[in-house]
This record gives structure tokens, sequence and C-alpha cells, in this order.
């Protein structure tokens, strides 16, 4: 089905009225807010988005998840469902952090890539996932989670480390965690949190995440001054 279909349909379903105590709600499918007729600010952003980008795809992690959250002060690390919108997590492996747009879980059966490296460390996201690869000796690219291969390097808290295995497996549930700044530390490894809507894997990966933060700032900052 076309793309743009599917995101129509998903906006229409904002405006299906279900009446409670008199009022027209409903539940954004983009955002998870809950939207009143006229439309919760949250919902407007979402739709906007929606319009202007054709789509609405996301990346996604497995409920296994860990993130290095920020808290006092201090990184903790916690699993991916404590999280919510606002909170402080490590953006990247020089302890920046970033808060967090939204964290929302989503049910059903998903494809998923797993990521397992050489000292261990494992990572398992959706197929479309945005995965930062060290490409030479500083050059950063971003690749979708399923073409990653055997070799490739990964960044991680510790330091560089080198792809051992990558499997496809399904897996029940997922979480669609996004970050005002397109990036995340999960399980130790630096991930951006974008999808393949925007995925250029030939393009340097600190350019597309800039180019991801300009295109959505508008949004994320509607959703944040709601909270």
């Amino acid at each position: 089905m076309n793309k743009r279909l599917i995101v129509l349909a998903l906006i229409s379903l904002i405006f299906l009225p279900v009446i409670k105590s008199g009022a027209s709600m409903a539940v954004c499918p983009a955002c998870a807010s809950v939207c009143i007729i006229p439309i919760n600010p949250l919902c407007a952003a979402c739709v906007a988005t929606l319009c202007v980008f054709g789509t609405f795809a996301t990346a996604c992690f497995d409920s296994d998840t860990i993130i290095s959250k920020v808290e006092d002060g201090q990184i903790k690390k916690v699993s991916i469902y404590e999280l919510k919108t606002n909170d402080l997590v490590l953006a990247n492996h020089e302890n920046k952090f970033t808060r967090v747009i939204r964290n929302v879980k989503s049910e059903g059966l998903f494809d998923y890539t797993q990521i397992i490296l050489e000292s261990g460390k494992q990572l398992t996201i959706t197929n479309e996932h945005g995965v930062i690869v060290l490409d030479g000796e500083s050059n950063k690219k971003m690749m979708m989670a399923n073409n990653l291969r055997e070799g490739q390097k990964l960044i991680t808290l510790e330091g560089v480390e080198v792809i051992k295995n990558v499997k496809s497996l399904e897996k029940k549930d997922k979480y669609i965690l996004e970050t005002e700044d397109g990036t995340v530390i999960a399980n130790n490894i630096y991930v951006s949190t974008i999808c393949d809507d925007m995925i250029d894997e030939t393009m340097n990966s600190d350019e597309l995440i800039k180019l991801w933060k300009e295109k959505h700032e508008t949004l994320y900052k509607e959703i944040l001054k709601n909270y």
C-alpha cells in the first residue's frame, strides 16, 4: 500500500469521535496523546509532521533494551519501558545528554535485527532502525540495522567495537523511542532514533542527524512545552 495512503488512514483516526462525558475524544496514532476536538496541540503537531514527511515510520527497540538515563547528576541504567517524555538520557559516547520526546509501546509481532558485538554486547532493534557505523578511521555513516554485516565497527561507551554476528528474528512488541537529539545510548551502544525515511547510507551520519533535528525541531518543541 502507498505510504501516503497509510498516513491519511492514520490521520483519519484522530477525527473518529469517541463520545465521553459529552466531549469528542480520540487517541493520536503518532504521539499517543489524547486528542480532544478542537485538537490537542500535540496531535496537531503530529499531523503537521505526518503531512510534511508523507509517512509515519519509526525506529524501535525491543522490550529488553537498557537505556542510560541521567538522574540527579548520575547516569543510571533503566529498562526502556521506564522512560517518559522529558527524561534525560545519554545521547552519545561523549556523555552528551538529550531529552526523550516520546516512548510508546506498540503491541504485535515485528521483524527485528539482533546485533552481537565481539565483546558480547547485544542490541535488538527493528530492521529500519538507523545504526551509526564507523567507516574508516573517523568517518561515521548511518545504516539500517538489517543492512549491517559482520566486521563492521560500532561506537560504544567503552570505545569502538566490531560486529561479530547479525541475526534476523521476530519478537512481540516494540518501544517507539524518540529523542530530541536523534540519538541515544542503548545497551551501551551509540545508535540513532531515526528510521528509514531519512537514512542515506552514503551521507556522513553527523550531517544526517543535523538534518533530522532541523526538520523535527518545531514538533519537538511543541511536545516538550506541554510537559
